[in-house]
């Protein structure tokens, strides 16, 4: 169903908490509401752990709130909110906690994801939804923009990093080819092996003689696999994972040659910087959560790990359904990373 035209508004809150990811995928949203509507105040309400990476986003407010964990949170926000009056406000999150913040904000309209994508009753909170899709995440966003009647056809990332941060990302280089590895997913099921990343580094510093950067979040998991990586590879590895800051993570993924990562947020980092990714995928379609890049260096062996896990082939699967299997992500080898990288330096004769 087509959305109603309407007049330009004078205020919009868009609301989205996390994760580093999605509001790297959020971007091109504002973007298109900024080139529709350049006099439209944005206010991003967002969180405290993903506002360092959005800091300093042209043309974009920020109201950086806590995410509640008990009722008086929930009626500090209440208050909070009552100084605000939205002409429209876009519900971009789907979770029962976040839901419960929208009944108190004050906005004309409410604006949220069909029920395909939504969660915990969001439909109840929200006065409209925009159109259902298969489609990538960063499309889904965009799906708000349509609703508004606004059509975009060239989605921009462009993320602020300060020079002094670009200056320091390019003194960690030390070699003509440098590669960052982001090892660790949130979830250990779509994490690759540390075997397999050490071969891996071992196998690309033979063949290009690279400098390689490991870098991730100051979590246990990620740290413990980080160094996991660095015991077993014979190759030297600088090991940046939790000494960096968010826009330090940025500058330095614009400045390698590309990342190799599983479905994660620095992957959808490294693509607003402009760099190629060489993206894991096993437990979901890379069409849902992949780097949105061209050309495609991905490593794709969803289908196979439906087949062989799940005994369904691709037609027959929800596109949002996951492999929930251990052993999915050894479906991809150190080949068929290997073969991306050669793309990639390919690319760059």
């Amino acid at each position: 169903m087509t959305d109603q035209s309407i007049t330009p508004p004078k205020n919009i809150a868009f609301f989205r908490l996390s994760a580093l990811g999605d509001v790297v995928l959020a971007i091109p949203l504002i973007r298109s509401i900024q080139k529709q509507w350049p006099n439209c105040k944005i206010i991003w309400i967002t969180s405290s752990a993903v506002y360092p990476l959005l800091e300093g986003l042209e043309g974009v407010e920020f109201l950086v709130i806590k995410k509640p964990q008990k009722i008086k949170d929930y009626l500090s926000l209440r208050q909070l909110f009552k100084e605000y009056e939205f002409d429209i406000l876009l519900a971009a999150q789907a979770s029962f906690r976040t839901n419960l913040i929208y009944p108190f904000i004050n906005a004309k309209r409410k604006i949220g994801f069909d029920n395909g994508r939504a969660r915990d009753l969001h439909s109840w909170f929200v006065k409209e939804q925009i159109e259902p899709r298969d489609e990538h995440l960063a499309e889904g966003f965009m799906g708000f923009a349509k609703k508004l009647g606004i059509e975009s056809h060239e989605l921009s990332w462009e993320l602020s990093v300060s020079e002094e941060d670009k200056a320091w990302a390019k003194q960690q280089r030390t070699q003509p080819k440098y590669i960052a590895i982001n090892a660790a997913a949130s979830k250990s099921e779509r994490t690759w092996s540390a075997q397999n990343y050490a071969s891996l580094i071992d196998e690309a510093f033979e063949k290009y003689q690279l400098q390689v950067v490991l870098t991730g979040g100051p979590a246990e998991n990620e740290i413990n696999l980080a160094g996991e990586i660095q015991s077993l590879a014979k190759t030297p590895i600088d090991n940046l994972v939790g000494k960096t800051k968010h826009k330090q993570i940025a500058a330095l993924l614009g400045e390698v040659d590309c990342l190799i990562a599983p479905d994660t947020g620095p992957a959808h980092i490294a693509v607003a910087m402009h760099t190629p990714v060489i993206g894991l995928y096993a437990v979901a379609r890379s069409g849902l959560s992949g780097p949105y890049q061209t050309p495609d260096y991905t490593v794709d062996k969803y289908p196979q790990a439906l087949q062989q896990y799940l005994g369904k082939a691709l037609k027959d699967a929800g596109w949002h359904e996951r492999v929930h299997h251990e052993n999915a992500m050894d479906l991809i080898t150190v080949e068929d990373v290997m073969m991306q990288l050669g793309k990639v330096f390919n690319r760059e004769v």
